[in-house]
């Protein structure tokens, strides 16, 4: 199928982030929504990047301020999902480059607050 999304990375879950996703989330449609978003991040770390098709993707992402070095970002949702609004997605970008290289989703909350830290 021509024109499908490839992306420069691998979108890949540690475990506890998909049951932490899954338990915020228990249905499929609302799961799938968050996984959509999440494999966004196949097109990081421009802001705004296109599709083959030139489709433009929303990409509201940062680095995580109290971790800063860390190679770790959040993803902010900007959907409502099942009733949860202010969604993140975050995320891990290993220094090691692998073929192709990975992003790690280690977490996925709804936050009560907009930052994680004042810094």
């Amino acid at each position: 199928m021509e024109g499908h999304l490839t992306g420069s990375y691998l979108v890949r879950a540690y475990r506890p982030a998909f049951q932490e996703a899954r338990k915020l989330l228990p249905r499929q449609r609302d799961f799938a929504e968050l996984r959509r978003h999440a494999l966004k991040l196949r097109f990081w770390p421009e802001n705004h990047p296109e599709t083959e098709d030139g489709q433009v993707l929303d990409l509201d992402w940062s680095w995580v301020r109290s971790l800063s070095g860390k190679n770790i970002g959040e993803l902010r949702i900007g959907d409502t999902i099942a009733g949860h609004d202010n969604l993140r997605v975050i995320f891990f970008v290993p220094q090691e480059k692998t073929k192709p290289p990975i992003i790690w989703v280690l977490a996925a909350f709804q936050k009560k607050r907009d930052d994680f830290s004042k810094a």
